[in-house]
């Protein structure tokens, strides 16, 4: 499999920099090559998803009232579109949330 894209929305304050970082180590540790890159909120107003595009969208728990916004940019070309759990996010749990990015992938890749 190619590089994964994850796209993730955030205040982006240092919790959400570690949590990415944990996220690309569990990734690396499985063998697989994925990249995270952070945004704030107010940037998913403007993204371009056709000209970057991505494998997979996550929202942060702070930001969350952004996903509606956010999925009507991304749904059209197919990109999924997916909140963060909270605990995973407070945990900053980097093995969950690269799980959850892989499911999101299988569930994307059966559709």
């Amino acid at each position: 499999m190619d590089k994964i894209k994850v796209l993730m929305f955030c205040a982006l304050g240092a919790s959400s920099s570690l949590l990415a970082a944990r996220t690309e180590e569990a990734a690396k540790a499985k063998g697989t090559d994925l990249e995270m890159v952070l945004l704030s909120a107010a940037e998913a107003a403007v993204y371009d998803f056709a000209a970057k595009p991505v494998d997979v969208v996550l929202v942060a728990p702070q930001v969350r009232f952004k996903k509606r916004s956010i999925m009507q940019a991304a749904a059209p070309l197919g990109i999924p579109v997916e909140d963060i759990e909270s605990v995973t996010y407070g945990m900053m749990d980097g093995e969950k949330l690269f799980e959850q990015i892989m499911n999101v992938l299988q569930r994307k890749k059966q559709s």
